[in-house]
């Protein structure tokens, strides 16, 4: 039933909740009704998603942390404990990439995008499985890439990282299902988020290719995408574990 998409005031943590697909998805969370958890390094970003939220009535709290950081996700997580008791839902949207062939990508730059993209979501799942347990029909959703999934030029970290998380999707869904904890992977296909937006305006990456490669011929909004988050963190996905949800207008179809 349609009102099994409500939160009735269920704390929900999204990192990299200050922009992008991270701020759209705290947007959708609290318009359905939850009680929103905005986590991200920038506390002046943040402050604009809460901003947001709450001229449309909805409840949004801000904690700045550096989820890459074990020692920041363990404070953040004392916190979250200290003020909610539990958790209903979590988002690990937090990521980067760096656009460059493996020849020319130094082992700094390797690391700070694995730690970003990949280590982020382990610490956060580590840390806060024991109060999505405490919750009602829990749910994960880790962001992850079409990328994670297909190859593309010159992003062998990100692909990497990204086919980390969907890996680990499977595999926590293995250890959690039998304890009512979902937990599923996402992959947004190209989407108009800020850092996609840089790369085509600084010519990085050329935008007609990328559109070409959607069968819709256009990028996604980051709502289209923070829509299907909503859907998997929500009682009316009930029966979606261990699922690779790949949101990309038809990219990988060949």
């Amino acid at each position: 039933m349609l009102s099994e998409l409500r939160f009735d005031g269920e704390p929900v943590l999204v990192t990299g909740g200050g922009s992008g697909i991270g701020q759209a998805c705290c947007r959708a969370l609290g318009e359905l009704g939850a009680s929103v958890i905005a986590v991200g390094r920038t506390e002046s970003k943040l402050r604009e998603t809460e901003a947001l939220l709450r001229a449309n009535g909805a409840s949004c709290a801000v904690l700045a942390a550096d989820v890459a950081a074990e020692a920041h996700v363990e404070a953040l997580c004392a916190e979250v404990e200290r003020r909610w008791g539990r958790l209903k839902g979590l988002v690990n949207n937090a990521g980067d990439n760096f656009v460059a062939p493996i020849d020319a990508l130094s082992t700094e730059q390797w690391r700070r995008i694995v730690a970003v993209d990949l280590d982020s979501v382990f610490f956060m799942c580590r840390a806060f499985i024991p109060l999505l347990l405490k919750a009602p029909k829990p749910a994960i959703v880790n962001v992850a890439s079409t990328f994670g999934v297909i190859g593309h030029p010159k992003m062998p970290v990100y692909c990497a990282a990204k086919g980390g998380v969907v890996s680990l999707s499977r595999q926590l869904a293995v250890d959690y299902g039998a304890q009512n904890l979902r937990v599923n992977a996402l992959c947004p296909g190209p989407t108009l988020s800020p850092r996609v937006r840089h790369y085509f305006d600084s010519g990085l990456v050329p935008r007609g290719p990328t559109e070409d490669m959607v069968m819709l011929k256009r990028l996604a909004e980051c709502d289209e995408i923070a829509n299907v988050a909503a859907f998997l963190l929500s009682d009316a996905a009930s029966f979606v574990h261990g699922a690779t949800i790949v949101v990309d207008g038809g990219q990988t179809i060949h």
